[in-house]
C-alpha cells in the first residue's frame, strides 16, 4: 500500500489539527492562530465538551475540536509553536493527512468478512460432500436405526 502526503501545486500540504481547549470561547484563539500563520481551513467539526480520563493541567473536562487545513510546512511548525505557548490550549496534535492510493481490504472490514465467510461456507460444503461421497447412499432415520441395532448386537 502506497501512502503519500497530499500536496497541491503551491507546495502546501493538507493537515488535520485536533485540539483540546479549556473553554469553548478559546476556539476563537485557535482560528486567530490559523489566520496568523496563513492556513486555509478546509473543514471543521463543532467543538464538543468532554470529560477527561485524567486531569490535564488540572482540568477534568475540556472542549475537543478537529480542523482540516491546508498550509505550508514551515507555517505549520510556527503554528505548533504558537499553540504550544497558548494558555487556552490544553493539548493539540497536528498530522499530515496521507493520500492512500489503493485501499486494501482487511479481514475486519465488511467486504473482507463477506469474502472470508463465503470461503468458509464452501469449505464446509466440501467437507460434507466428501463425507457423503464416501458412503454410497444416504440413510434414512429408519435405516440408520436398523444399522445401529445391527452394530450393537
Amino acid at each position: 500500500m502506497s501512502t503519500k502526503i497530499k500536496k497541491n501545486s503551491e507546495g502546501k500540504k493538507v493537515y488535520e489539527l485536533a485540539f483540546l481547549l479549556k473553554d469553548p470561547s478559546s476556539e476563537k484563539a485557535v482560528f486567530d492562530f490559523l489566520v496568523q500563520h496563513k492556513a486555509v481551513i478546509l473543514n471543521q467539526s463543532p467543538v464538543n465538551s468532554m470529560k477527561l480520563a485524567y486531569p490535564i493541567k488540572k482540568h477534568l473536562s475540556g472542549f475537543f475540536g478537529v480542523i482540516n487545513l491546508e498550509a505550508d510546512p514551515e507555517n505549520v511548525k510556527a503554528l505548533s509553536s504558537s499553540l504550544n505557548l497558548s494558555a487556552d490550549v490544553l493539548r493539540f496534535l497536528v498530522i499530515a493527512v496521507p493520500n492512500v492510493s489503493a485501499p486494501q481490504r482487511r479481514a475486519g472490514s465488511p467486504e473482507g468478512r463477506k469474502k472470508y465467510s463465503e470461503g468458509s461456507e464452501s469449505r464446509k460444503m466440501n467437507k460434507t460432500e466428501s463425507a457423503n461421497s464416501g458412503s454410497s447412499s444416504v440413510l434414512s432415520n429408519k435405516a440408520l436405526e436398523e444399522k445401529l441395532e445391527e452394530i450393537l448386537k
